[in-house]
């Protein structure tokens, strides 16, 4: 008989990603330090055309279609305002939350850590928004 036997560590990690009411991709401090963001890491996004899958590719370095990912204090953050506005996600006045599961079969072909981003959403309410920015400044 052959097995595999699955280890708890592999699935108990919750990596999570949110767009901000900025734009940006925010990284949970979890899945910050599951991917090791401490040291300098890029990211880059790619789209199943025929599924409409979104996927966060993240790299050791970067290149011209890279997005650097940015930390301040032990929160990370990628730039993306314009990226999700050409996607047509409405980030002002809805919450999107993304759960990150691993998809390392793609790896070589994204050449990158390639994750995809399984979406949630929901409006945002007016307590809410604003609320990211003094989160970040505070």
């Amino acid at each position: 008989m052959d097995f595999t036997v699955f280890s708890a560590k592999e699935f108990s990690a919750k990596l999570k990603v949110t767009i901000q009411e900025t734009g940006k991709l925010g990284f949970t401090k979890d899945t910050a330090d599951y991917l090791k963001l401490e040291s300098k890491k890029y990211a880059k996004f790619a789209k199943d055309n025929e599924k409409g899958d979104l996927y966060l590719i993240i790299l050791d370095k970067g290149n011209s279609d890279a997005f650097e990912i940015k930390g301040v204090s032990g929160y990370y953050s990628v730039q993306t305002a314009r990226l999700f506005d050409k996607l047509g996600m409405d980030y002002k006045n809805m919450v999107y939350m993304f759960d990150l599961v691993r998809q390392d079969s793609l790896d070589a072909n994204l050449q990158g850590e390639v994750y995809l981003m399984k979406e949630r959403h929901h409006k945002r309410k007016e307590k809410e928004k604003g609320k990211e920015n003094e989160e970040v400044e505070g």
